[in-house]
């Protein structure tokens, strides 16, 4: 028998070896259950066919796994949410419950199984979804040692719920509740999605703000001329720069792109004082852009750059355009992003952005104040504003280290998991 001397947190998860933004949660649980003196052991998906199992006692060692992982990182990637093809692969995915049953999956259950039959004593063994099956593996461990696992979700999606993602729901609710059901802590990202799990499946979630510690940690970058990274851009007008992916049927960037249009041919003398950039995997709004006629010097598109080059536009821009999820209360989904320009300390345009709901109510607490437009006519509205009075109404964070504060609810739930044990 193994004996269980020191308290072990089994961690289920995915991207953790990627600099991609969604690794950075699972990288702020794994630095915080290790500051309880924990033992971390990580099951971090490796693609489709495999995973790790990394014993990490301290944090100089869970950093080591870390940069190996980006080690093997090749070049810069992004979402692979867009085109026709994507799209239809996606919903055949979900219509098939595909991520369950994937050869990594099924490898990950039997290493599980294996080890806590030769386990004595208990583990707290937390999964990080998505992608879903690795909640689904762990209820299905949960089920068969429950007196040897604590069980804990941190969904940072929604899964059944999520409108986009499709596939027979009846079948995925179903799932999604026995699965929860079976966990001793739930966690999330979002006061909505909190309480859509709660009006759905009866159980309390705790809200756990994706806040970006990592940008907190990092010290502001120094303003650049934009034009000598990216030549098209106009130093003379108002830069509104987005940065990031725009998944297709995520946002309703076909309103903000008539806006634009609709003020190039009304006004184009107050049009030539804004320039819209937006770097990053945007297929969908440069589509809708071209159909509508709105193209350079008035909105230039730009493919990913390294983040340590993109923060130093961030910084140099006039504001950052943050595109708000289309959806009821914008759906409980509060990007990384709001975090990461809170951080930055420069004005935030948001658009489609509803009143109460998390983003917002983020907005008008640290920074007094939020922007709630809609549709063609209020964006055209606030642009001819921002024409001609410049950024001065935006949000903006002046003290990104308030922020901290959120990082609180992270170790009160570290705590409440551990004294289980």
């Amino acid at each position: 028998m193994i004996k269980n001397e020191v308290k072990q947190v089994w961690f289920l998860t995915s991207e953790l070896e990627n600099e991609r933004a969604s690794s950075f949660r699972q990288e702020r649980w794994g630095k915080i259950f290790l500051e309880a003196n924990v033992i971390l052991r990580i099951f971090n998906l490796r693609g489709i066919f495999n995973h790790s199992d990394i014993l990490c006692n301290d944090k100089e060692s869970f950093i080591e796994f870390r940069k190996s992982g980006l080690s093997h990182y090749k070049g810069l990637k992004t979402s692979v949410r867009e085109g026709l093809m994507v799209s239809l692969l996606r919903r055949v995915k979900h219509l098939l419950l595909a991520d369950l049953f994937l050869p990594c999956v099924f490898k990950l259950y039997w290493r599980l199984n294996s080890l806590l039959k030769n386990f004595e004593g208990s583990v707290i063994l937390m999964t990080s979804s998505p992608p879903f099956s690795l909640a689904a593996v762990g209820a299905l461990i949960k089920l068969k040692y429950p007196d040897k696992v604590i069980f804990s979700v941190d969904m940072r999606d929604a899964w059944a719920l999520h409108t986009a993602l499709g596939g027979f729901r009846p079948l995925k609710r179903a799932i999604e509740r026995r699965v929860l059901s079976a966990a001793d802590l739930v966690s999330t990202v979002s006061m909505d999605l909190s309480e859509e799990f709660k009006k759905n499946y009866n159980i309390n979630v705790d809200v756990i703000y994706n806040v970006a510690t990592h940008y907190l940690d990092a010290p502001r970058p120094i303003k650049i001329k934009m034009s000598e990274v990216i030549s098209a851009i106009d130093s003379d007008r108002v830069v509104l720069l987005y940065t990031g992916s725009a998944p297709e049927n995520f946002y309703d960037t076909l309103s903000l792109i008539k806006a634009i249009s609709r003020l190039i041919r009304e006004n184009p003398e107050l049009s030539h004082r804004l320039q819209f950039v937006f770097v990053g995997a945007c297929e969908t709004i440069k589509k809708e852009s071209i159909a509508h006629n709105v193209n350079a010097p008035n909105l230039i598109f730009e493919p990913h750059l390294p983040q340590s080059i993109a923060r130093k536009l961030q910084v140099s821009a006039d504001a950052l355009i943050f595109l708000a999820y289309d959806g009821p209360k914008n759906m409980g989904v509060v990007s990384t992003k709001i975090f990461e320009y809170l951080s930055i300390g420069q004005p935030i345009i948001p658009f489609d952005l509803c009143v109460d709901s998390d983003v917002d109510y983020l907005l008008r607490r640290y920074c007094g104040c939020s922007v709630n437009v809609h549709g063609e006519d209020e964006i055209l509205k606030i642009l001819i504003d921002i024409a001609k009075n410049g950024v001065v109404k935006l949000p903006f964070l002046d003290n990104a280290e308030v922020l901290g504060e959120l990082v609180a609810a992270y170790r009160l739930h570290a705590k409440k998991l551990i004294s289980l044990l």
